[in-house]
């Protein structure tokens, strides 16, 4: 029988949160907003009343695949590809943290690409300046470090943030769970590979090329943002069911930095920027709003951030 003062609902919402956390308690009594004693004291209730859904759980994804959060009446501000290297600092972050400030948002999204590793990628290194993975999470930890606390703070794995679990059990298996992961140097953060905020999916990537905004929200059927590829733009679909958007949140990064020598100083359709997702009182998306960097300043509701 359950715990007089813990009905079962509660008790299954629990095991839930403790599974899309990839079974991490910190980050599951975050996602609940509860302490994490009583989190933990939930949870111990919870195993004893239903052993068959910690059976059925037991094996699971590296991350969890999507985690679900309900959040009515709340601001989200989302950024994506700031690709850290130590030093590098871009007017469009510097003006993501004033924003952040400003607003008092509900919740902070990185979404992916937070870190670089291009020494660890599967392609030929082509800098030999790069620096170290360590120097790049140091610095890293040191600009995460200017952001406002927030109620969540949520960081979606992209392709380059996974190349560090990747180069552990590629590289080094017999040290796994020896040596630490990505997300084990980030304990405030609370990591997926994509969230549902109020039915709005944000993930690092989803489909690809010029129309990725309008093809991510045309196949996923919700509201989709998404960064990757490093555009800013922002697309509305219109039926019968009213509006939703596709979203590409630009990059943090700046296209002429070292990282991305490979382009080899190509035209891109690369811009900076970030967005801001606004939810009503019965969690309906309001238009999202975009700052973008504008005859290099960046610009946000028609005014200089800085």
């Amino acid at each position: 029988m359950a715990s007089k003062s813990v009905s079962k609902e509660v008790l299954l919402e629990t095991l839930r949160a403790y599974s899309q956390s990839s079974f991490n308690s910190a980050h599951a009594a975050q996602g609940l907003n509860v302490p994490k004693s009583t989190f933990q004291h939930r949870l111990r209730l919870a195993k004893t009343e239903f052993p068959e859904f910690i059976n059925t759980t037991s094996f699971q994804w590296t991350y969890s695949n999507l985690v679900s959060i309900a959040e009515p009446d709340s601001i989200w501000i989302v950024g994506s590809d700031a690709h850290f290297w130590p030093n590098d600092r871009t007017k469009i972050w510097n003006a993501f943290v004033s924003v952040a400030k400003t607003l008092k948002p509900t919740g902070i999204i990185l979404n992916g690409d937070v870190i670089d590793a291009g020494r660890i990628s599967r392609h030929p290194a082509i800098n030999r300046h790069a620096p170290s993975v360590g120097q790049e999470i140091a610095y890293t930890q040191t600009m995460l470090k200017e952001l406002p606390p927030v109620k969540h703070r949520l960081w979606t794995i992209g392709n380059h943030d996974i190349r560090i679990d990747r180069f552990i059990l590629n590289e080094a298996a017999e040290l796994d769970g020896l040596i630490m992961t990505l997300r084990d140097k980030f304990h405030q953060w609370n990591f997926a590979y994509a969230f549902e905020i109020n039915g709005v999916e944000i993930r690092h990537r989803f489909r690809g090329g010029i129309h990725a905004a309008w093809n991510n929200t045309l196949h996923a059927g919700v509201s989709m943002v998404s960064g990757h590829t490093h555009q800013l733009q922002l697309t509305a679909m219109r039926d019968r069911r009213g509006s939703r958007w596709g979203v590409e949140t630009g990059m943090l990064s700046a296209p002429d930095f070292p990282q991305f020598e490979y382009t080899e100083g190509a035209p891109t359709r690369w811009q900076q920027g970030f967005c801001v997702l606004t939810f009503d009182e019965q969690g309906k998306l309001y238009p999202p709003e975009l700052c973008e960097m504008v005859n290099g300043k960046p610009i946000f509701r028609g005014k200089t951030v800085l």
